[in-house]
């Protein structure tokens, strides 16, 4: 009797609670349209789980250069496609690598996700006096 009472809790314990299962991604900014697809920017985020800042500024800078009509769309959706097929855990590398080599190809210079790191703006020290 007591085996039944203890499986009867069990199962309703598991069938209480909700299950959550979903990606962790930092906050976005939805697109205004009322489109219920994704724009490349937010696409690109969430799939190569483009977390840190420096990340994020690549991703813009990449959309920049397609609506500019430096880089095909297709082509970048080819190679986001190649990443995740390379490592579903962490594609943002394999993005950023193999993106680099087909704009160069197109005569397209794109920067490393190094430099949009070295460029933000530091903070003042704390032992610095101002003016």
């Amino acid at each position: 009797m007591r085996t039944i009472l203890k499986f009867a809790v069990l199962v309703l314990a598991l069938t209480a609670t909700s299950v959550v299962v979903g990606q962790i991604t930092s906050p976005r900014v939805l697109s205004s349209s009322r489109s219920t697809s994704a724009t490349l920017e937010e696409q690109l985020m969430n799939r190569l789980k483009a977390t840190r800042d420096d990340q994020r500024a690549y991703v813009r800078h990449v959309v920049a250069l397609t609506k500019a009509g430096k880089l095909d769309r297709k082509l970048v959706v080819a190679v986001e496609r190649y990443a995740l097929r390379r490592n579903p855990q962490y594609p943002f590398p394999f993005f950023e690598r193999a993106l680099k080599y087909e704009a160069a190809k197109r005569r397209v210079h794109l920067p490393t996700v190094k430099n949009f790191a070295s460029t933000r703006p530091s903070a003042p020290s704390a032992g610095s006096t101002s003016p």
